[in-house]
Order: C-alpha cells, then sequence, then structure tokens
C-alpha cells in the first residue's frame, strides 16, 4: 500500500498544536537543500552545518508567525537566503581575501564524502570533481545577489516565481539578474579554464 505523505501545511498544522515530531520533519524534508543552499552561497564547508542549524533555530522560532501565503519552502529559503547574506557582510572582507586554494581544500572533502557512494570509473570522477571545483571557484567569484539566483534556479530547481517570492524582487528582475550571472559565471569558468593551460 502506497504510504501518502504528510503536506507541509499539516506538519506545520501538528506543529502548532504541539507536535514537536512534525518540526522534526519538516527539518529533515529540508536539511539537505538548505546546507546545500549555504555551502554554495558561503562557500564555506566548516560553517555550513553551523549555518544549516541556525537557520533552522530561526524558523522554529518563527513558524508561529508563518502565514502561509507562500508555500513553506519558499518562507524557509527566503529565512536562510536572509541569513546567508547576513552572515556574508559579517565577513565580506574575509571574502574577498579567501584564496582559491582554501575553496579547494573545503571541495576536496566533499568530494571525499560523495565518491564513497559514486558509480563514476576513477577518470571520470575525477573530471566531474575538477568541473565541481572550477564551478565552486567561480560561484565564490559572483557578488551575493548573483550567487543565490543561480544557487535557486539552477542548483535547487525552484521556479522564476517561487524565485520573485523568496527574494521579493518582481519575476522580471529575477530573470535579468539570472541572465547576468550566468554570464558572470561563464566569464568566471573562462578565466579558471586559461589559468589551468597556462601552468
Amino acid at each position: 500500500m502506497k504510504v501518502v505523505e504528510i503536506s507541509d501545511k499539516e506538519l506545520i498544522k501538528k506543529f502548532r498544536n504541539n507536535d514537536e515530531s512534525a518540526f522534526e520533519e519538516l527539518v529533515l524534508r529540508y536539511q539537505k537543500k538548505v546546507y546545500n543552499t549555504v555551502l554554495r552561497m558561503l562557500s564555506n564547508l566548516d560553517d555550513a552545518s553551523d549555518i544549516t542549524q541556525e537557520i533552522f533555530i530561526k524558523v522554529y522560532q518563527n513558524l508561529e508567525k508563518f502565514k502561509g501565503q507562500s508555500s513553506f519552502s519558499t518562507w524557509l529559503f527566503s529565512i536562510a537566503g536572509n541569513h546567508c547574506r547576513d552572515e556574508l557582510r559579517k565577513r565580506q572582507k574575509e571574502l574577498k581575501h579567501s584564496s582559491l586554494d582554501s575553496i579547494a581544500e573545503e571541495r576536496k572533502e566533499t568530494e571525499r564524502v560523495s565518491d564513497n557512494n559514486s558509480n563514476y570509473q576513477p577518470e571520470e570522477r575525477s573530471i566531474q570533481n575538477e568541473q565541481f571545483r572550477d564551478i565552486e571557484i567561480a560561484l565564490s567569484k559572483l557578488s551575493i545577489e548573483y550567487r543565490e539566483s543561480l544557487v535557486l534556479r539552477d542548483i535547487q530547481g525552484f521556479t522564476y516565481d517561487e524565485i520573485s517570492k523568496i527574494l521579493g524582487l518582481p519575476a522580471g528582475t529575477v530573470k535579468s539578474r539570472l541572465s547576468r550571472a550566468r554570464r558572470k559565471l561563464r566569464d568566471e569558468l573562462s578565466k579558471i579554464s586559461r589559468r589551468r593551460k597556462e601552468i
């Protein structure tokens, strides 16, 4: 018999009726997506888990205020985005001076964990890992606005309408920002490729 998954709306209702396990289910449902978003926005493997935890604490503290005018996931990623932007403002100088080596080192650790579950042959995996590294480095060079738009659309798969609600921007602005962000990302990837050829 097929098990019907309880909706986010129903889980929130249960939580408001003092069912703490309902919030745990929401965390389990979204933790990985939030973590991946934080990791790509902050480019810092060490902090990603802590920041993800802080985001869910903020969600827990504010869930009573959630009015349901948008989906829970839209509201959640709006909180996550705001939290990441605040965090980045705090460490702006540090990010500007972060070396390619440190970002690559963080990526290696991520690869080590994911390699255990990979079906790729070693050579294919090496090529894939290099591409991932390049994207991580290129993403870290973008402004937070461009980075956030790319992560939400191209990595997390949100629609333009959802991103518009998450960022509080008109859909047209989201589309033009994404277009500029993708162009900038391609430019950064080209620079990385040229530097590699010079070595």
